[in-house]
């Protein structure tokens, strides 16, 4: 009887201390991986596959112009000098770039620099521009015209 009461104790403490080697071993491991992940992570800081575009490229800009006379022309019906207010206005606000930010630092954005704009989308600024010229000055030359007096339209 002495003897299954000490192989059960022997058993018993065996197993206990299994159980602490597995959990030192597991803390171990536990403590180098969370180790080596944070040095990595300091190392190397996350970069985008995809850089950031802040501004609008050349040949960006020259699509935008073309899209602009093209709906200017279709769709409004302004055509030589009422496209050439136009022209004016979308060269002195934003040189036809879609990504431009207002200097001042108002909300203002984009190639018509509409207040509150926040689509990056060509078309979408454009539309959103002749709607408000139309609405606000009926014509581009007006409204070229209040842009030549007050520096804004």
């Amino acid at each position: 009887m002495g003897r299954t009461i000490g192989n059960k104790q022997t058993q018993v403490k065996g197993r206990k201390k299994t159980r602490l080697k597995f959990r030192v071993v597991f803390l171990a491991l536990l403590v180098i991986t969370l180790t080596l992940f944070s040095i990595n992570r300091l190392g190397t800081p996350f970069k985008s596959p995809v850089p950031i575009q802040t501004k609008a490229t050349m040949e960006q800009k020259k699509a935008n112009k073309a899209l602009a006379k093209r709906i200017a022309w279709a769709g409004y019906g302004w055509k030589d000098k009422e496209w050439a207010c136009l022209d004016k206005i979308f060269i002195k606000e934003a040189k036809y770039d879609h990504l431009a930010k207002n200097k001042a630092g108002s909300s203002a954005f984009g190639i018509g620099q509409i207040l509150k704009e926040t689509s990056t989308d060509p078309m979408f600024q454009i539309l959103h521009t002749y709607k408000y010229i139309q609405h606000r000055y009926k014509t581009p030359c007006s409204a070229k015209r209040w842009h030549s007096r007050h520096n804004w339209y």
